[in-house]
């Protein structure tokens, strides 16, 4: 079969032999950055068609590579195969393009990291890597065996980096990060590229040399990986703060709302307790005092000195009192004089939120309680909001799971909690222990902090 194809080939097979096995390991490297990608329809049409035009580059690249022996063929060549799998992948996955060349950049990185291991091993045990592909002692391993060695210990390299790295590249960069990954990508590219056609083109000269230079260039591909994983996590977390400021926004709105409603009941009860001592004479002093108890319930007289403050109790107090749970408040508003009324208002609103949820389901009446203290302790806002819970408290780290069944799309409660905490440098932390759960946030307050929030323009 070799014979054949030496003869068919010619003076190109040689080189079509080196090449096609370093363009086996492009196209497995770049398969396992596609595996959690989508396909595209009539995929494996696509494929073949994406497979003979690697194979008419590869065809291309041999014939450069024998007709000119030099370093600037070299590098062409080089920078041919480096850049080979990417149009296979915009042919074959649907993805957007930030994606594929995230997963095209991430596979020439790998692919460089094993096809330095490789020849690194075989420097420790003493073997010219430019005349071998041997790594084990045995001298008279048959040439098909060492090709599978060759092969498993790059796929296997391979495999674990992406393993290790995949969790990192599910997502699609926001705009923002998109340049970024475009000038990694062509960084990656040219200086992948130019520096292994360098350092293949000079390896004769000193191995020890050659070594060192593939080691930088290791190190070059574990830096773009690592560049990757920043321009992710950077990319992520612009979007939970876009997030959390739309969930800010969304409770804003409704704090003006739910103070309007609560001003218009209030003013309401205010006139109609006037009114019923027109109604004495025709309605008896048992059906006066129910009137008068039903708009005690809604004639808001909660007053902490923190407006955002009264309107969630005062919400969430209706809610208690319709359910059979008690809320308890011991609240100096004022300590809170230094934030933002929305931060106020979502703090507290989905502190208090998550508590009402986790005591619905306690079936002791005795313990249906939820208590709130807000203090001022040696220049810090300390918050504490305390419940019973029956079961357990799932923990994801240091801060509670959530319980409903779509984690995905919850969860954004806590989040936000903690987002603002980080606004004002405090801490938020959660204790589960013996039935109670707490959560206890404490804030630094700024020297001017009531100086502050007088200051500041109106929130719309």
């Amino acid at each position: 079969m070799a014979e054949w194809f030496y003869t068919i080939a010619g003076p190109y097979a040689y080189q079509f032999t080196i090449l096609a096995a370093n363009e086996l390991q492009f196209m497995v490297a770049a398969l396992f950055f596609c595996l959690d990608l989508h396909r595209k329809p009539r995929f494996w049409l696509r494929l073949a068609a994406g497979l003979l035009l690697e194979l008419g580059l590869l065809w291309l690249g041999v014939v450069v590579r024998t007709e000119w022996n030099g370093l600037v063929p070299r590098v062409v060549v080089t920078l041919l195969q480096y850049s080979s799998t990417l149009p296979l992948l915009f042919l074959c996955m649907d993805e957007s393009r930030d994606v594929l060349l995230k997963a095209w950049c991430s596979s020439v990185a790998v692919k460089e990291i094993g096809g330095t291991v490789y020849p690194l091993l075989q420097f420790i045990l003493g073997y010219d890597s430019h005349a071998t592909l041997q790594i084990l002692p045995f001298p008279d391993l048959p040439t098909d065996l060492t090709w599978v060695i060759y092969y498993t210990v790059h796929f296997l390299i391979y495999y674990l980096i992406w393993r290790a790295t995949r969790r990192y590249f599910r997502e699609s960069f926001d705009s923002a990060a998109r340049k970024n990954g475009v000038v990694l990508s062509i960084f990656s590219l040219l200086i992948l590229g130019i520096l292994g056609a360098v350092t293949s083109h000079y390896r004769d000269e000193s191995p020890v040399l050659y070594i060192c230079t593939r080691i930088f260039a290791m190190a070059v591909a574990a830096f773009i990986l690592m560049t990757y994983a920043g321009i992710e996590l950077r990319s992520r977390s612009r979007a939970d703060m876009a997030m959390m400021e739309h969930i800010l926004s969304e409770e804003r709105k409704q704090f003006v709302q739910i103070k309007e409603n609560i001003d218009i009941i209030n003013m309401r009860c205010h006139d109609l307790k006037h009114q019923l001592d027109d109604f004495s004479g025709r309605l008896t002093d048992r059906e006066i005092a129910e009137l008068s108890g039903a708009m005690e319930i809604y004639d808001s007289n909660i007053r902490t000195g923190c407006d955002a403050l009264d309107v969630v109790l005062y919400v969430h107090q209706l809610t208690c009192q319709k359910e059979g749970i008690i809320l308890t408040c011991l609240a100096d508003g004022t300590a809170l004089s230094f934030m933002r009324t929305r931060h106020v208002y979502a703090l507290f609103n989905n502190a208090i939120s998550n508590a009402l949820e986790a005591v619905r389901k306690v079936r002791d009446p005795e313990k249906r309680v939820i208590g709130v203290t807000v203090e001022r302790q040696e220049g810090r806002a300390e918050i504490e909001i305390t419940n019973y819970y029956e079961g357990t408290v799932q923990m994801n780290g240091a801060f509670p799971q959530t319980s409903k069944a779509d984690a995905s799309h919850h969860g954004f409660g806590t989040m936000s909690m903690r987002y603002i905490a980080e606004q004002y440098q405090g801490t938020l932390a959660v204790e589960a222990r013996r039935g109670i759960y707490t959560l206890h946030i404490s804030l630094p307050v700024p020297k001017d902090g009531p100086r502050r929030q007088a200051e500041s323009a109106p929130e719309k």
